[in-house]
């Protein structure tokens, strides 16, 4: 057949994937997504939008709905540490969802990577994306200006060709795309050659949640393999997850299976059924981080990218977040709004990010339930705010102040509003409706004026006017359409009342001008942004 083309090609239709082409879609960005399984997982692996997840899903509209997919139960989570499920406790305790609300406008999600996809597939194709079951991505080439791609459809065997500006690369762990692009990884891998298995299964078990929506069992017993496994609950009542390792030659049967579900639950008459086993990727690796997110118009996302242990809960939240912060910067070069180091910059702004997470999903894991393993390598944990928060990017698609020591993380209940930082969320008022200043920001540039800064709007229009590029400018607390009731938006943004500050479409602080700023700064701030 001939030949086709699109704008962005996206392999992997997992929560990195699928992200990333509702999040073009917002850019109006038509993506095309293949996927080589038949249709979308079946396994609720991660689990949990944490805060600034769920503000990029309301940039995209979704946030509403991942609310309503949420289980039954509170916002909260069981952890137990026993001997089985059902048998003798050796630690419990509810994990709550910490109140963040000083630090974000939105809540914590509580979705599972299973429903979690059907919501970003549904909207990323009323967005314009479509989406391609059981087709493989078999190869590739790269020339100056697009990605030639050989798709093969598994149900028929017919192979096409798509010519791509850009290729992303969500395809997962087991990925090709990253080694096939080049690209070489670090990270931990494990002492032994042990695989892991994921078994999902349906059994009459009486659970106790105390009315927690997700339950999460560690299982300490020398009887299953290694000693140890994990059991989680399901959005499905009555059908679990658990994982555990096997050796390497071990290929469990049935009989074999039922056992080791019966010892982990810890009934000995328990007539399982089992709905789907997965394997981990060969190879023993704990975590891996991509020495680059990109080679040419290939880039990365999701656990193609970062490899990750699932302590912690992030893997699946960095995977959605790629997707959002790399969107915008391929929808803007496609545009011709931006030169290439636009698309350059997300790999120096996500991967330094990406070995933090690695390492901080390691120290929990090491603490969890491989005590074991704790060294002198092992990071500290860090306090879970500072790591949503407060990451100061160490170079990317900003304009950076001078004699700025750029420290990795910032304490983000003291923002300092400098380029490269998560733009600070402050309670506002429009017309007698709260509002974040969060809630401002959306496919466009967002400048945010000090109550003195006027003359910004008509800097903006004319920069908007010289380069192309959409900038929606806001004065706060003039007395105009947004007030500032608790007198924090200037200083938490680190201006005067003459200054203001240029905000990406992705929420990050991209320029400030501490004060009023000579004509043509702005644009010239744009452009370096935009390289």
């Amino acid at each position: 057949m001939p030949g086709e083309s699109v704008p962005v090609l996206v392999a992997g239709a997992g929560l990195a994937g699928l992200s990333t082409a509702m999040f073009l879609g917002v850019h109006a960005v038509p993506a095309l997504v293949v996927e080589r399984h038949a249709g979308l997982s079946t396994q609720p692996k991660a689990r949990g939008q944490m805060p600034p997840t769920m503000e990029a899903l309301a940039t995209a509209g979704v946030a509403g709905r991942f609310l309503a997919a949420a289980p039954p139960g509170t916002d909260e989570s069981i952890i137990v540490i026993a001997e089985s499920v059902t048998g003798r406790v050796l630690h419990d305790f509810v994990q709550a969802a910490p109140d963040m609300s000083v630090l974000s406008p939105a809540s914590m999600g509580m979705v599972s990577q299973e429903r979690a996809e059907r919501i970003l597939a549904e909207r990323a194709v009323e967005l314009g994306a479509e989406i391609r079951f059981s087709t493989v991505l078999e190869s590739f080439r790269q020339d100056g200006d697009s990605v030639v791609a050989s798709l093969v459809d598994r149900a028929t065997g017919r192979r096409r060709t798509v010519t791509a500006r850009y290729l992303v690369g969500a395809d997962g762990h087991k990925g090709t795309i990253r080694d096939a692009a080049g690209i070489t990884t670090h990270g931990r891998t494990s002492s032994g050659p042990m695989r892991t298995m994921f078994l999902q299964f349906e059994a009459d078990l009486d659970v106790t949640l105390k009315g927690a929506a997700f339950g999460l069992f560690y299982i300490q017993n020398p009887a299953l393999p290694g000693g140890s496994a994990t059991v989680v609950t399901t959005d499905h009542p009555g059908r679990y997850v658990l994982s555990c390792v096997f050796d390497p030659g071990e290929e469990p049967g049935p009989d074999r299976l039922t056992e080791v579900i019966r010892t982990a639950c810890g009934v000995p008459g328990l007539d399982p059924r089992v709905v789907d086993a997965a394997w981990s990727s060969p190879g023993g690796h704990v975590t891996r981080v991509a020495d680059t997110f990109r080679s040419g118009r290939v880039v990365l996302a999701g656990d193609a990218a970062h490899l990750m242990p699932p302590t912690g809960g992030q893997g699946g939240n960095a995977a959605v977040l790629d997707g959002y912060h790399l969107a915008w910067r391929l929808a803007y070069t496609l545009a011709g709004l931006a030169g290439p180091g636009l698309v350059a910059s997300y790999d120096a702004e996500r991967r330094p990010y990406a070995d933090v997470l690695a390492e901080q999903q390691y120290a929990n894991m090491v603490q969890r339930h491989a005590p074991h393993l704790r060294d002198e390598s092992v990071a500290e944990i860090m306090d879970p705010a500072v790591g949503l928060f407060g990451y100061v990017c160490p170079s990317g698609a900003f304009a950076a102040e001078p004699d700025d020591g750029r420290p990795l993380f910032e304490n983000p209940a003291s923002p300092s509003g400098r380029p490269g930082t998560r733009a600070p969320h402050v309670r506002l008022d429009r017309e007698g409706v709260p509002v974040s200043s969060r809630d401002l920001f959306g496919p466009a540039f967002t400048l945010l004026a000090g109550p003195a800064g006027e003359a910004w709007e008509k800097e903006a229009a004319e920069a908007a006017r010289r380069t192309g590029v959409t900038v929606e400018t806001h004065v706060v607390g003039a007395g105009g359409g947004l007030g500032d009731p608790e007198g924090r938006f200037t200083a938490a943004y680190g201006i005067t009342a003459g200054g203001a500050s240029l905000v990406r479409p992705d929420g990050v602080v991209a320029w400030r001008s501490r004060e009023p700023a000579a004509p043509g700064e702005l644009e010239a701030a744009l452009r370096t942004v935009l390289a």
